[in-house]
């Protein structure tokens, strides 16, 4: 009985980890598997994908920081987030909102560092526009 108990309880905690995914109506805009050393990167989005006014990230495989966020939108208009975000794997970010109504992204690029193990391998950072 005390088995089932806890599996029960399990569940439930996976399944609220889980619902935390990212919003049904966003957009995926473009990944990239990161390095174990400090470094800059850019996640090219482009016109084409629409226009939207927030973003989410959405780590897999390791845990990551991440800062030094700039969305350069289609216009050439920069957006800097001075932020510091620690990601474990399988976690997102808040909803970052954008400036203005709905904007056309042209990339976001960010500073990351692979914060996990090394037998862990590269993580991933995807994110996601949401319209």
């Amino acid at each position: 009985m005390k088995k089932l108990v806890v599996l029960v309880c399990l569940s439930l905690v996976s399944a609220l980890a889980f619902s935390q995914d990212v919003p049904k109506d966003a957009v995926r805009l473009g990944e990239r598997a990161v390095d174990f050393h400090a470094d800059r990167d850019v996640i090219p989005v482009g016109v084409y994908e629409g226009w939207f006014k927030d973003i989410v990230f959405w780590v897999e495989k390791n845990n990551i920081e991440m800062f030094n966020l700039v969305v350069t939108y289609g216009d050439g208009q920069k957006q800097r987030f001075e932020t510091r975000l620690v990601f474990d794997e399988g976690t997102r970010s808040r909803v970052i909102h954008l400036d203005g109504r709905k904007r056309l992204i042209k990339n976001i690029a960010f500073t990351y560092k692979t914060a996990g193990r090394w037998d862990e391998g590269r993580a991933r950072v995807v994110v996601y526009g949401i319209k």
